[in-house]
């Protein structure tokens, strides 16, 4: 059994940064080039070896595609039914990711996991293709809808207002897809045309052995300085070895501001954890029509960040029945909760300030859920190359931040997947919805539904 290696790292993140460009001047496949140093031979120690001493190798050739980025012409059913995948993956790996998920403060990114994951399914074959796709919920259009997502999202972007009539910060959002290869084999364009035409992924070949932890560096300062430090350290000491062959990485970056006024009330927020002791945090406040529905056993409110573009739905278990709520959610519920919300009653918010991290590994649930080919010797990643490969997936990352204030939202998200070879005016008929105990949050695109991020809140003041 061979023993080379690829590592292949995705990142998601919310905040305020440049775009990780994608592509050269020729053929941009992406919204933005020059920010990242991937993918832009002036500014990039990993494409010019003669600009940054910390350059991990020599690049010894281009090998990116040529083709350009693609319209989708995903239909609206096709979407919608990737998009109940979405949230149908997010709850079952946070179920199968064991207590450690389930009974603490979590949050994945299933774009995010997708995102990189469809990358590598582009260049499986077989029974690992068929797993890949059955338990990671894509359907026969993955491509264009992740494809079709982007571009929608990527749209969204708008300046800060500061005028005499209105203020308001900006929405920023990027997304962005660029690939490290090494030398060690010939990589398949075929491959590479799925790639940039779905995802403007820039490629860069690099010389891992040279110097494997100084590449490991590069890699982790170009994620750190995309997300404004949130996610460091995204692949541990270690993980890139001398016969490493990829690295793949994917950005989303976002902030938004909220749409309407949230404030910080002088009040503190009696928290209730699911240990039955108590905590005080910060209290924001917020009343009006706000989308809202009354469940069996949940409320859901939803709380839109500027112009309405992204939104947060925040859902609220009955008291004790937190545990049967999160066992019940799939995407056909998510779905069926938003077509049930309303704006007919005033709804009274009141929820904590929270900030928190969350890491786990991925590899384990996704093969408690069934997909286990890809990450044994008999894994078929034959499309990835044009020449014999024995790849496998040996290890799945995922790390995330996210913070509320009062000023809207912030959150960043990273996947590393590794393979180798081998206080307001009470309105009249308020309705009250107060976040004191567990509750569940998405941030989500409101055109598509799609779930940026999806989490819960069990103790708003640990980290």
């Amino acid at each position: 059994m061979k023993t080379s290696h690829i590592a292949l790292a995705l990142l998601l993140a919310l905040g305020a940064a440049p775009m990780i460009g994608c592509g050269d001047s020729d053929n941009d496949n992406s919204s933005q080039t020059g920010t990242n140093p991937g993918t832009d031979p002036g500014t990039n120690p990993g494409t010019d070896p003669g600009t940054n001493p910390g350059n991990p190798g020599e690049l010894t050739r281009s090998v990116k595609s040529d083709k350009a980025r693609a319209e989708s012409k995903i239909s609206d059913a096709d979407l919608k039914d990737f998009v109940k995948g979405q949230y149908d993956l997010n709850y079952e790996i946070m179920r199968e990711s064991g207590d450690d998920i389930v009974k603490k403060n979590a949050m994945i990114s299933t774009y995010s996991i997708q995102t990189a994951l469809a990358m590598v399914w582009a260049g499986a074959d077989g029974e690992t293709a068929s797993e890949m796709k059955s338990v990671l919920h894509f359907n026969d259009h993955a491509h264009e809808a992740l494809n079709k997502i982007d571009k929608t999202i990527m749209g969204l972007n708008k300046p800060a207002l500061d005028s005499e009539y209105e203020k308001a910060d900006a929405i920023e959002v990027s997304t962005a897809n660029d690939l490290y290869l090494s030398p060690g084999h010939k990589w398949a364009a075929a491959w590479l045309d799925e790639l940039a035409a779905n995802y403007g992924a820039g490629v860069t070949e690099m010389n891992f052995a040279a110097d494997p932890e100084k590449a490991r560096q590069y890699i982790n300062d170009a994620v750190s300085n995309v997300t404004h430090e949130r996610i460091k350290d995204l692949i541990p000491a270690g993980a890139i070895l001398e016969n490493t062959q990829s690295v793949i990485t994917n950005a989303i970056y976002f902030k938004a501001p909220w749409n309407n006024e949230v404030t910080k009330s002088e009040e503190k927020l009696n928290f209730n954890k699911a240990d039955g002791s108590k905590v005080q945090v910060d209290m924001l406040v917020n009343a009006g029509h706000l989308e809202y529905v009354q469940g069996d056993n949940y409320q859901a409110v939803v709380e839109s960040l500027r112009d309405s573009a992204f939104k947060v739905m925040f859902i609220l278990p009955e008291e004790g029945q937190f545990d049967s709520v999160m066992a019940s959610m799939n995407g056909e519920k998510v779905l069926g909760i938003f077509d049930a919300l309303k704006t007919d009653k005033t709804i009274r918010l009141k929820f904590p300030v929270y900030q928190f991290t969350t890491s786990l590994s991925v590899e384990e649930p996704l093969m408690k859920l069934g997909m286990k080919l890809p990450f044994g010797g008999d894994a078929d990643f034959s499309k990835m190359t044009e020449d014999n490969n024995e790849l496998y997936i040996s290890k799945i990352l995922h790390k995330s931040f996210i913070g509320v204030d009062e000023k809207g939202v912030e959150a960043a998200a990273a996947t590393a997947v590794m393979m180798q070879e081998g206080a307001m005016p009470m309105p009249e008929n308020i309705i009250d919805v107060t976040l004191d105990r567990a509750f569940m949050f998405i941030i989500y695109e409101s055109e598509t539904r799609t779930p940026l991020f999806v989490g819960h809140v069990m103790d708003p003041s640990a980290n």
